[in-house]
């Protein structure tokens, strides 16, 4: 997947500094770039409305009651909460267009977090989403989308410490129509797991305190 740092381009402000630059003297000219470069890097430093490159760690395929539900868990490397919460947007509309469910639900992880299913939950989450494209028919979603993210930073071991913040159906709607890229994860080893025993009642993993919510979907 291209690097979404790949898509930005410089504004007209910061191409009329470094064409300045160019046309004084070399002492002159050196501060000029030094403040076009300034201007780069807090363009760089802003989240990517897309979200940033992910990898896959492995996608589950359930059977619920008639339902078919689809988990996926993803890593991303030091990133902060709201480029956490875009890359996962991202990533359920591109899932949601590659495989046919009832409930897509994307859970993201730190690049040095654990992998194991069975340790995917409390501070190990950075980020969630859950879309129901018919949420009437899906026990505890009332509304297509619920997704929260931790506003804390990894620590060593890939873990978040800060605060779940929840975001509203207009919150989300407003990230996803603002994204130029619809890219999947980079899927490295394509791990898949069917047929698993269906999940606990979606109801209890949809608290503004995410610590068990990946564990019931």
């Amino acid at each position: 997947m291209k690097a979404i740092l790949g898509k930005l381009r410089p504004s007209k402000r910061l191409v009329v500094i470094l064409a300045a630059a160019f046309g004084v003297s070399a002492a002159s000219g050196a501060a000029a770039v030094y403040v076009g470069r300034d201007a780069l890097m807090e363009r760089m430093s802003k989240p990517a409305t897309s979200g940033l490159e992910c990898t896959l760690v492995r996608t589950v395929k359930l059977g619920h009651h008639g339902q078919r539900w689809v988990r996926m868990h993803i890593k991303t490397d030091r990133a902060d909460g709201e480029a956490r919460m875009r890359t996962a947007l991202r990533v359920v509309g591109a899932l949601s267009k590659s495989e046919k469910a009832d409930l897509y639900q994307v859970v993201v992880l730190d690049a040095a977090g654990p992998e194991e299913r069975a340790a995917v939950r409390g501070a190990a989450i950075g980020a969630q989403v859950l879309f129901a494209p018919g949420p009437q028919s899906v026990p505890g979603m009332d509304e297509p989308f619920r997704a929260s993210y931790n506003d804390g930073k990894a620590n060593s071991a890939g873990f978040f410490h800060g605060s779940t913040v929840d975001l509203s159906v207009g919150d989300i709607r407003d990230m996803m129509a603002g994204m130029e890229d619809r890219s999947p994860c980079i899927d490295p080893n394509a791990i898949a797991v069917e047929g698993e025993a269906a999940p606990e009642a979606a109801a209890a993993e949809h608290k503004v305190d995410s610590a068990e919510a990946p564990a019931g979907h």
